[in-house]
């Protein structure tokens, strides 16, 4: 299902959206049979609560008609439905270490695959998602996705997991050097889509790897010379390939407040605050965003602002004070629980693969302050996946087995 997402443009039409929800829905029957055989080892993640409180929100708002546009809260409540049944299902998958290296592979495979169709789609565009499939919207495609800040996101959350790899790689030089060339095309591609959020937050993220890899003062000269190498061949990488844009796209950073999409992000995040003063508890409903915010627009536009292009923002418009608690909350488990989960990260591969997840969490985060990451399905599915990883082996994390009519408790 996470496979899936991308390559169906970030799920983000009916029918898409259709097929994660009902995939999803399939995938608990199934585990729901397997365990009726088997007995049921059910792996509580902590993450799970501030979801369950979020959702009580929602059920709230749709309960009691505190939502500006009942059925679009409802579609909503579906979709995230569904990220709460994959994040249940990985809470179960991954207790196990020989799914999570599974996991791990996978995310390695397919952000390379991506990444090179990516790359080999800009240079031979015809304008076309697959040299085939035009966009009604006339957006910036890049990848599979029709706009190049969705892709960056995602290769966010991707390319973590090879670079670790190759840090933790010790013997096996040639296996090595294969993590070390699988990062450098997964995040040249980050650059190549020219989306100035995703390489912040790719920056921030290799600053938080620089400063884990420092505590360590006894193996970081080693660890310091991959992500040197990592660095310098990127480098390499992009003046070889010389993509068209990117050096104004940089000098656009070193004055955002004259980039006008800088200043209409500025001026949707004051509305968005006009709009929570009106509902503050319960928000104006989940979903809701693009059908209330017309009303409060302070600009004209030809375009429909159809996100607030701030997950935190959004967040606190559609679900008010209550929902941004639930949110407080998550980030506050998913930042205690990726801390306690990383501590031994240089001996422990499942350790290692966390902090993999850790940093794809964090990097989505960042870019979450200027764009709209979150709500796209596909990369939100991936997002909740990688923040249960991130989680799955903290101190807190607890399990319970149903066994002849008893639910007895295990550590």
């Amino acid at each position: 299902m996470l496979g899936f997402g991308p390559l169906a443009f970030g799920v983000v039409q009916p029918w898409s959206i259709c097929t994660l929800e009902v995939g999803t829905s399939v995938l608990l029957a199934v585990w729901v049979a397997s365990r009726a055989i088997k007995g049921f080892h059910v792996a509580i993640n902590p993450l799970l609560a501030p979801i369950a409180l979020f959702a009580s929100i929602v059920i709230a708002q749709l309960a009691f008609r505190r939502t500006a546009y009942w059925y679009e809260t409802w579609s909503k409540a579906m979709l995230w439905a569904s990220y709460a049944g994959l994040s249940f299902l990985a809470s179960q998958l991954f207790r196990r270490q020989r799914w999570t290296k599974w996991f791990a592979c996978f995310c390695v495979v397919y952000g390379f695959l991506l990444s090179l169709f990516a790359v080999i789609q800009q240079f031979t565009s015809n304008g076309k998602i697959y040299w085939l499939v035009p966009t009604r919207s006339g957006g910036w495609i890049y990848g599979p996705y029709v706009n190049h800040a969705h892709y960056a996101g995602l290769l966010e959350m991707l390319v973590p997991f090879p670079i670790i790899l190759a840090i933790i790689t010790r013997e096996e030089r040639m296996q090595r050097a294969m993590f070390l060339f699988v990062s450098v095309v997964s995040c040249s591609t980050i650059f190549l889509s020219q989306s100035l959020g995703g390489i912040i937050a790719f920056t921030v993220q290799i600053a938080v790897l620089a400063l884990i890899l420092w505590r360590n003062r006894r193996t970081v000269w080693r660890e310091s010379i991959i992500l040197y190498a990592l660095c310098l061949g990127l480098a390499i990488w992009l003046l070889w390939l010389r993509p068209p844009g990117l050096v104004e796209r940089f000098a656009r950073m070193l004055n955002p407040i004259s980039d006008a999409g800088v200043t209409g992000r500025i001026a949707i995040l004051k509305d968005s605050l006009r709009m929570l003063w009106q509902r503050p508890v319960l928000g104006w409903g989940l979903g809701t965003f693009p059908d209330v915010y017309p009303s409060f627009r302070s600009f004209y536009t030809n375009f429909w602002v159809n996100e607030a292009h701030n997950d935190f923002a959004q967040t606190f418009v559609e679900t008010g004070l209550a929902g941004f608690a639930a949110v407080t909350i998550f980030l506050v488990f998913l930042a205690y629980g990726g801390i306690q989960s990383i501590r031994h990260w240089r001996e422990s591969t499942q350790s290692s693969i966390t902090l993999a997840a850790f940093l794809g969490c964090i990097g989505l985060m960042v870019h979450g302050l200027c764009d709209f990451n979150l709500q796209i399905p596909a990369n939100a599915a991936f997002f909740f996946t990688l923040a249960v990883l991130a989680t799955a082996h903290c101190d807190n994390a607890t399990q319970y087995q149903l066994s002849v009519g008893k639910w007895r408790y295990a550590k």
